[in-house]
């Protein structure tokens, strides 16, 4: 999956402050339909996230004893406020960051949504589990020109050697090239489009340059090369792999 957070996240995102209340954080949640609220501090800066879990929680742990409200000096009865039942420190993300990334974080913490911050930690953003999946609606056209647009970013000729067609979100490269770097390179170029569900690499190449020992095992050094295409057929299905 390719793309940036800061290409799919919700930009205006409802918050809660440590002092929101118990029945405050219900009628915001229940009234704007979310699951979980970012708690902020003054200037921005996330501190944690209360989720409709922590909301349902029957009885409160020891961790609750001594919570951040109590350590900024303003005691109040556990339990009762966002900043007793946040769970903390927040687990956030770059803007920057892939969206492949954002989706290995999201299924190994098990969460449904990121908050997204800046480097001082203030937020300006939200992800879901949802919004990494609307990159796969963009239409066949739409992705095409992407696709042509990446490749004439390696490629700039009037006429590319590599050409492309998509169908159902499936891309397919096909032509030739005089070096098998270059396709390679086409190929790397192309997966980062936002939206391929699967990329086939078909282009071939004359002369392999990027495996020397198969370059060394060719005919005598005074040969003419090969003049058969190499073929570099490569599997980029979108595939997402839990990290040991």
């Amino acid at each position: 999956m390719s793309g940036l957070v800061c290409d799919v996240m919700t930009r205006e995102v409802l918050v809660a402050r440590p002092e929101t209340t118990f029945r405050e954080l219900v009628r915001l949640i229940e009234d704007h339909h979310v699951h979980a609220l970012p708690v902020v501090d003054e200037l921005g800066r996330v501190l944690g996230v209360v989720a409709e879990s922590d909301l349902l929680k029957e009885g409160l742990t020891e961790e609750h004893v001594r919570t951040y409200l109590q350590r900024r000096g303003r005691v109040r009865p556990a339990g009762t406020m966002a900043g007793d039942m946040m769970t903390s420190p927040a687990v956030t993300i770059d803007q920057l960051q892939s969206l492949s990334q954002a989706t290995r974080v999201l299924h190994q913490r098990h969460l449904g949504r990121l908050p997204v911050v800046e480097h001082d930690g203030r937020l300006i953003g939200i992800v879901t589990r949802s919004d990494l999946l609307t990159v796969f609606l963009r239409t066949d056209e739409d992705l095409l020109v992407a696709v042509q647009e990446a490749i004439a970013a390696v490629d700039d000729s009037p006429s590319p050697t590599i050409s492309a067609t998509v169908d159902d979100g499936v891309v397919v490269l096909q032509g030739s090239a005089p070096l098998l770097s270059q396709v390679m390179l086409v190929g790397d170029c192309v997966r980062r489009v936002p939206g391929i569900v699967h990329l086939d690499v078909k282009a071939t190449a004359a002369i392999d340059d990027v495996h020397p020992a198969m370059a060394s095992s060719s005919p005598s050094s005074g040969s003419t090369p090969p003049s058969a295409p190499f073929p570099t057929t490569t599997d980029y299905r979108i595939t997402q792999k839990t990290e040991q």
